[in-house]
């Protein structure tokens, strides 16, 4: 998967570069290497935030400090940047937490972490799509993309409210019993399947427990979307080409999409410049080189800082 991954992705940053502005960009770098201080600021606050809202994830008498979870994140994100994200990352904070907290309740804060920010971008993203579908001038594929965005949002939506309704019961719990009644196997007995339930069970107590959880994550999601759609913002008023709201927002939202879509590919190679400077150059703008440049410096400087507060995990759980 990852070569195949690897190839794709050279083969997008190869396309991207005959159809960016190569000395519009390098002529950029000089200015953008001065305001880089600046334009970074927003993706320290993106981080911080982050790991709060994982913090917040945590049941109150198992959270971890936010020092440790801070190192967690940016290792595992970093591991995860190089490798194949959510297949390396998201385990691996499991496992550089396994001596402070259980893995069935680490797994259920990042699953609770990653569903509310999930929700919440796809639905501001969903918001911003059907917004650039009526009111900006777009080719009519991109059209499409953001309309299927839109589609997506609604469905997602629905999932989410389902599981954080107040109520009894399980859902995969339910499912493991009515196996059991018609297989006459007892599907409990293995190590996984407990282990699922139990994720499960800490998962559902978390969405439908305080409401006040929800309503800070709903929040942090929103603020860390927009300090995004910020850093777009600093790097046309660094190379003198400043936009508006309605298209970073939109620049930010594909870019988001793209970035799903492009989780098998290590580095983002390829992915990050061409979906960054693919919606620049459908607006009408210039500059996509440089958004790109500059998002491509900020996520291997993270992903260094990760590797280089990489924790250690100091003993084992019995």
């Amino acid at each position: 998967m990852s070569v195949a991954a690897i190839v794709i992705g050279l083969t997008l940053f190869i396309v991207t570069l005959f159809y960016i502005d190569l000395e519009e960009t390098i002529g950029s770098a000089t200015r953008l290497g001065l305001a880089l201080p600046v334009i970074l600021l927003p993706g320290v606050c993106w981080h911080v935030l982050r790991t709060w809202g994982w913090a917040i994830a945590f049941p109150e008498a198992a959270r971890p400090s936010f020092t440790r979870l801070f190192r967690v994140r940016l290792a595992a994100d970093a591991i995860g940047f190089f490798t194949v994200r959510g297949i390396a990352n998201e385990p691996l904070k499991v496992l550089l937490l396994y001596d402070r907290v259980k893995p069935e309740i680490t797994t259920a804060a990042v699953a609770l972490e990653r569903l509310a920010f999930a929700v919440i971008s796809t639905v501001i993203a969903a918001v911003i799509s059907l917004v650039a579908v009526t009111r900006l001038s777009l080719p009519a594929t991109w059209e499409g993309v953001f309309g299927s965005l839109v589609i997506g949002a609604v469905a997602l939506l629905g999932l989410a409210a389902l599981l954080a309704r107040r109520g009894s019961g399980d859902y995969l719990g339910r499912l493991v019993t009515r196996l059991d009644d018609w297989t006459g196997r007892r599907l409990e007995a293995s190590r996984v399947v407990r282990f699922i339930l139990e994720v499960e069970d800490v998962l559902l107590g978390l969405l439908r427990g305080d409401r006040r959880r929800l309503a800070l994550l709903t929040g942090l999601a929103t603020i860390c979307y927009l300090l995004m759609v910020i850093e777009i913002w600093l790097v046309f008023w660094a190379i003198g080409q400043p936009i508006g709201v309605m298209e970073g927002l939109v620049v930010e939202t594909f870019a988001r999409l793209a970035s799903v879509a492009s989780a098998a590919i290590p580095a983002n190679i390829g992915a990050l410049e061409a979906s960054n400077a693919a919606v620049v150059a459908a607006l009408g703008l210039g500059g996509g080189g440089s958004l790109a440049l500059v998002r491509r410096v900020r996520v291997l400087l993270w992903a260094a800082a990760g590797l280089a507060m990489y924790p250690r995990v100091q003993e084992r759980r019995q």
